[in-house]
């Protein structure tokens, strides 16, 4: 009858088969034990850079956006205004008449530092208002003040922090108006008719962003 001994185990090893392959339950060794976990630290750094990227990118984008749609709206303002205008002068006093547009560029050492456009157009209710865009020291800024019922533009008195601020950021900006002749005009009425001029250019430079360029043909 075959007797049954007992096989010696050297101490940190498995017990393994004939095939090599070792016996289920045997365990992990630490060094075993250690790699997983580095392995899955690194998994782990990469899946939060990943996440991190996906958000910074998120971020970035969602400004874009932003920002395209805020300069679209203002573009989109000014032309409505810019053809609501009303297309004759106005009487400021018996014998005074006011261009129902006018504007020009804001002159510091001969370079546009800015510009102003002025005009009179109707509101929602049929009342006339005036619409003034100013563009200064870094942003474009909107008001609008009332004009009573015989065509008089009454005094606005309200302080600057009233202005809608339309646009920050502003490093150049500067705006021309085309003549009867086809000729860009720095300022307007200047020595034309008290009328519209057929179009309105505006040129703006936003940090970060590069030039932009919009021309508003008048009817």
């Amino acid at each position: 009858m075959m007797s049954l001994c007992k096989i010696p185990v050297l101490p940190g090893r498995r017990l393994q088969t004939a095939s090599g392959s070792a016996f289920p339950g045997g365990g992990f060794t630490l060094l075993e034990i250690l790699v997983a976990l580095a392995i899955f630290a690194l998994a782990s750094v990469i899946a939060y850079s990943g996440l991190d990227s996906v958000a910074s990118t998120k971020s970035a984008l969602d400004k874009e956006i932003r920002f395209w749609r805020e300069l679209g709206l203002v573009f989109d303002r000014m032309e409505a205004d810019f053809l609501q205008s009303v297309p004759h002068p106005l009487r400021d006093a018996p014998e005074l008449l006011l261009p129902p547009l006018r504007g020009g560029n804001i002159l510091s050492n001969g370079e546009s530092v800015g510009f102003f456009v002025e005009l009179i157009r109707q509101d929602e209710n049929r009342a006339q208002v005036r619409v003034r865009y100013l563009c200064e020291e870094g942003r474009l800024t909107l008001r609008v003040s009332t004009v009573n019922l015989f065509g008089v533009v009454q005094e606005d008195n309200t302080a600057r922090a009233s202005d809608t601020p339309l646009l920050q950021a502003v490093e150049r900006c500067e705006t021309a108006f085309l003549s009867a002749a086809n000729a860009w005009l720095g300022e307007w009425p200047g020595n034309q008719a008290l009328a519209r001029p057929r179009a309105i250019r505006i040129r703006l430079a936003l940090a970060g962003h590069g030039a932009f360029e919009r021309t508003f043909h008048m009817p």
